[in-house]
């Protein structure tokens, strides 16, 4: 399970790339979400945007105002996908260590 630490009150976006085999999988039709929790409380539903479908590219993000409000802590998150068929798959859960931002206006 990959780990990530991200201060709160920063912009969060990060750039994905599904893959299978090694090439990039076509997910023009597909839903694509993403919750981050910590234990069962939904903390966000993360801002999903394909920006190259057809090679599997899409970002998650979040504005830095969101972020601010977020408790500090250890969450969890994952990523939910349903193909065009209605197949749902998840990805493995990450791990989103959220910290104190020491510079902030």
């Amino acid at each position: 399970m990959a780990n990530i630490t991200h201060k709160r009150g920063d912009t969060l976006e990060w750039v994905v790339t599904l893959t299978q085999d090694g090439t990039g999988v076509d997910i023009s039709d597909w839903t694509i979400t993403s919750q981050i929790r910590q234990d069962t409380t939904l903390i966000a539903s993360l801002t999903v945007t394909k920006t190259n479908s057809a090679n599997g590219v899409f970002s998650l993000s979040a504005t830095a105002s969101a972020t601010a409000l977020w408790a500090l802590g250890t969450h969890s998150a994952d990523i939910e996908f349903i193909d065009a068929s209605g197949f749902v798959v998840s990805s493995q859960t990450f791990t989103i260590q959220l910290v104190k931002d020491i510079t902030y206006v």
